[in-house]
């Protein structure tokens, strides 16, 4: 829940005791499926149905004289839109967020924002990893505790004042904030920037999705390993300074993959496949949220940069013979297995090896050049919108 307590009139801690009360004055059916704490009532946090927690709200709003959508409207729940390859989202007001962006141990506080409110509280965005700064005041986001070094929840303390060792919130010192983390946390707010870099792709985005699908990209492709797929102020400051210049960036960075294969390869890339060379890069990219090239940047570049390297001249046109699986396939046509299996069976899409005729296909094997999976893209997989055809299954 978010804002409750400003919105009706309780602090966390009373509305945790009225939470219980109600349960209490509940039916024995509906409190017993529901959780015992107020930080997981979140309607995302259901493992099956949502349809008690829904029913609890009403009800709490009911007890507490309210009108039922307000408290509805300010619950978290989860969306069918899939980032990535597979990154599940959370939806609230409208707006789809990948839940790798949603905070879960710690929800840091602004002591700016506490020592000026009466009635303090906590903004929905500051609820994710990717707002860093506070952008009333410029300043850094406060995680820890500056005493007792424990992270800052008051979901779990149920107290809006003070961290469970008793330093208050609005006397803990703050930090200036990193100009290009204010930019990206008044950006995701809808809010005027300051002095934003000319050319960033993060900036240019007018859709907050695509800006949300583009640094979780950059999270599960560019920092695919180690510590640093966790976000923080330097990570974040990395992933914003990648799309400074967007696409330069980005072609440096197969630039530099294909160098490597070209060096290190020990066989014919018409015996290589494309995710030894690139890694995920085709999986990754698509579904941004969106799959089409106007409205997905990242996949738009993916394509240019193959198509750049499919027909320039020389040693890295070698890269147009790597072998594609039948998922970095669907990822080109905007299919699925099912579609791609169709398109074999009918030799409208042609494998580098024989096939038994007796054989099932498997879309993890890599089958399908490069070259000749994007000569089909380009003649006959296009569209207005979509920049693709719509190819019916087998079922």
């Amino acid at each position: 829940m978010i804002r409750l307590a400003d919105l009706y009139g309780y602090t966390p801690k009373q509305l945790i005791e009225r939470f219980h009360i109600i349960l209490d004055e509940a039916d024995q059916k509906l409190a017993g499926v529901l959780p015992a704490h107020l930080w997981l009532l979140n309607i995302y946090h259901a493992n099956t149905s949502s349809s008690y927690r829904i029913e609890c709200l009403e009800l709490l709003a009911e007890k507490m004289c309210k009108g039922r959508l307000p408290i509805l409207e300010l619950a978290v729940s989860r969306s069918k839109t899939r980032y990535a390859s597979n990154h599940g989202s959370l939806i609230w007001r409208g707006l789809d967020i990948p839940r790798f962006f949603v905070r879960k141990n710690c929800i840091p506080i602004c002591p700016a924002c506490f020592a000026e409110s009466e009635k303090p509280y906590v903004p929905f965005y500051w609820h994710l990893h990717v707002v860093r700064t506070c952008t009333l005041h410029d300043c850094k986001l406060v995680e820890r505790c500056p005493n007792c070094s424990a992270p800052l929840n008051y979901m779990r303390t149920g107290n809006l004042q003070s961290c469970f060792c008793g330093t208050a919130y609005k006397s803990m010192p703050i930090e200036p904030a990193h100009q290009a983390l204010k930019n990206l946390s008044a950006k995701i707010q809808e809010e005027k920037l300051d002095s934003a870099p000319s050319v960033n792709l993060l900036f240019d985005l007018e859709d907050i999705h695509q800006l949300f699908g583009a640094v979780l990209w950059f999270y599960t492709y560019v920092a695919e390993r180690g510590s640093e797929r966790t976000i923080s102020d330097k990570s974040l400051i990395e992933c914003i300074h990648f799309f400074d210049q967007w696409p330069k960036n980005f072609n440096n960075l197969m630039e530099d993959k294909v160098g490597t294969a070209i060096m290190l390869t020990d066989r014919r890339f018409s015996e290589t496949s494309l995710q030894s060379v690139f890694g995920n890069l085709l999986i990754t990219s698509r579904r941004l949220p969106d799959n089409a090239l106007c409205f997905n940047p990242v996949l738009k570049a993916v394509f240019s940069y193959l198509d750049y390297c499919i027909h320039t001249e020389g040693e890295q046109s070698e890269i147009g013979y790597v072998l594609l699986n039948g998922f970095e396939v669907a990822a080109i046509l905007d299919a699925d297995a099912e579609q791609v299996a169709r398109l074999v069976d009918e030799g409208k899409l042609r494998s580098a090896k024989r096939l038994k005729n007796d054989a099932i296909f498997n879309p993890k094997h890599p089958l399908f050049p490069l070259k000749n999976v994007f000569n089909i893209w380009l003649s006959r997989f296009q569209s207005r919108l979509s920049n693709r055809h719509i190819y019916l299954s087998r079922w």
